[in-house]
């Protein structure tokens, strides 16, 4: 009995530390500054994650994960609305094309997004960064078919660079475990 008793007693306390270190809630500013100064764009990523109110009440990387993911994929959405609003009124057929194109290319990333999120959720670490870098890309490769992008467009993808940069900071640190 005594023997049962002294290896239960170090199961079980383990077992709550790690549910508690595991669930815990860490302090936004903390846990935006821990993600923020491991991307390209510091200062602008903690503008994004504060302001956001996708992300600005995340209280752990997990969360704060799933709500970049958000912002992305409707910052997707809003680049494949404004291909579909310019495309009712082009008359250029080549550049026409292009557009229909790009437009696929952003729903395609919207779908990426939502794997990711999906998997985030299903703790598959490798597969949500698989569909992050193809995500990543497809916005990229319209901007570079178009040579000249709309403003917009511009714009809209700067921030979409921000938060995929984001979102993998975050899926690697859940996938790593920290």
């Amino acid at each position: 009995m005594k023997l049962l008793f002294v290896t239960l007693i170090p199961k079980i306390s383990l077992f709550f530390l790690l549910t508690i270190t595991t669930n815990a809630k860490i302090p936004t500013k903390k846990l935006f500054n821990d993600i923020c100064k491991n991307t390209k764009y510091p200062k602008v990523c903690l503008i994004i994650l504060k302001d956001d109110p996708m992300t600005r009440n995340a209280s752990n990387y997990h969360d704060l994960g799933l709500g970049s993911l958000d912002i992305a994929i409707s910052l997707a959405k809003l680049s494949e609305d404004f291909f579909n609003n310019s495309l009712v009124k082009m008359k250029n057929s080549a550049q026409k094309q292009k557009y229909v194109d790009c437009r696929d290319k952003y729903k395609l990333a919207m779908e990426e997004l939502s794997e990711a999120k999906t998997m985030l959720r299903k703790i598959d670490f490798a597969t949500a960064t698989k569909s992050l870098e193809i995500a990543y890309k497809l916005p990229t490769s319209c901007l570079k078919e178009l040579g000249e992008p709309p403003a917009k467009v511009r714009r809209t993808n700067a921030t979409l660079d921000v938060i995929f940069d984001i979102a993998f900071v975050i899926v690697k640190r859940v996938g790593s475990g920290q």
